[in-house]
C-alpha cells in the first residue's frame, strides 16, 4: 500500500464512508481495504465500526474478538447440557 493510499483510506474511513466507495476511489477490492484497515487498525487509530449483530445483541466474531473475556468459552458453558447426578 503506497502512503497516499493509506491517506485516503484513513481519512475516508474515519469520516464513515463504506469500504466500496473506498475501494472505488483507490481502484481496489472492497476485501483489499477491509483486510488492511483490520489488520492495521491499531497502528492508525482507526475506530471500530459496530455491525447491526452487535446491536441487536447477537455475539458475532468482531465482538467475541474484541472482548477482554474469553466469549467463546462462556457461551459453550452455558449451552452445556449439565447432568445432575
Amino acid at each position: 500500500m503506497t502512503r497516499e493510499q493509506i491517506e485516503v483510506i484513513t481519512s475516508m474511513y474515519r469520516e464513515d464512508i463504506s469500504y466500496a466507495k473506498i475501494a472505488a476511489e483507490l481502484g481496489l477490492t472492497e476485501n483489499i481495504v477491509k483486510h488492511w484497515v483490520r489488520t492495521n487498525r491499531k497502528l492508525y487509530e482507526l475506530p471500530r465500526r459496530r455491525n447491526l449483530a452487535e446491536k441487536s445483541g447477537v455475539l458475532s466474531e468482531s465482538t467475541m474478538l474484541d472482548s477482554k473475556w474469553d466469549i467463546k468459552r462462556g457461551v459453550e458453558w452455558i449451552k452445556r447440557r449439565w447432568s445432575w447426578r
